[in-house]
């Protein structure tokens, strides 16, 4: 038996270490259908601005359009203690330009503040007309897909959720979370695996020490089913070793493991 696969989208944390115009161009001649961004900088990519540099955005933009890939989920949207709002509502004119979803990660400790955030985040979202999604993140403030179906669902309907099996797992959770989430909610899923202990320096494992899908313990088969078909189906996969190699190679290998994920002997 074979389970019928999507198209997948690669993430921009998987080759973090490059900037969009690279990923682009490694997902196009890998066979991904869709890529999901950076487009601001962060001290562990090279991205360039892409909400300031016109040039920058422009180029992005003519290879999309030339590639015909579709843009996933935007990062980062980071709620913490003092957002930056000017950047954020930039940033989320930008998704919306590129097609993309906007992602929020919950990080301020008080969540009566969060909430005021999140609700603001989401407003910015609908007035630019950028889709938005709630990350789940166990060592953010949003720990687990419960709470963050809590937060989505006092925000409204039109207001998603991301799945991370990483983090579903790091939070003490399994498959069960996911099944017991409306199908509805959930956007965007980004598939990887790794040992089921969870390693001392947990951040990072979740930035750069990930293992590709279906070469750990965490038994994402049982998962795939249960995954709603309008969902987009990501793989976010960062690693030292892959890192190695060169990015046609890696994103290729990254595919490869999506695609053998998929295929049920």
């Amino acid at each position: 038996m074979t389970l019928a696969a999507p198209e997948f989208c690669l993430d921009h944390l998987s080759l973090v270490d490059l900037d969009a115009l690279t990923v682009i161009d490694a997902a196009a001649h890998t066979g991904f259908a869709a890529v999901s961004l950076f487009v601001t900088p962060i001290p562990i990519s090279p991205t360039p601005d892409l909400v300031a540099d016109k040039v920058a955005r422009r180029e992005v933009l003519a290879a999309l359009r030339d590639t015909g890939l579709r843009v996933g989920i935007v990062e980062p949207f980071m709620l913490d203690q003092d957002p930056n709002w000017q950047l954020l509502e930039r940033s989320a004119e930008l998704s919306a330009e590129l097609g993309g979803t906007v992602n929020i990660l919950g990080l301020d400790e008080d969540h009566a503040r969060l909430r005021e955030s999140l609700e603001r985040m989401v407003d910015i979202c609908r007035r630019t007309q950028a889709p938005a999604v709630i990350e789940a993140y166990p060592l953010s403030a949003i720990r687990s897909p419960a709470q963050a179906l809590g937060f989505a669902q006092a925000l409204g309907p039109d207001v998603g959720l991301c799945i991370d099996t990483l983090h579903i797992v790091r939070s003490g959770g399994g498959w069960d979370d996911v099944a017991a989430l409306p199908p509805e909610r959930i956007r965007h899923v980004q598939l990887n695996d790794g040992p089921l202990e969870a390693p001392h320096d947990r951040v990072n494992e979740a930035v750069f020490d990930r293992q590709l899908p279906g070469e750990g313990a965490f038994g994402l088969k049982a998962l795939l089913p249960l995954l709603p078909g309008h969902a987009t189906i990501a793989v976010e996969a960062p690693s030292r070793v892959l890192a190695k190699g060169e990015p046609h190679e890696r994103a290729a290998r990254l595919m490869q493991s999506m695609r053998d994920l998929y295929a049920t002997p």
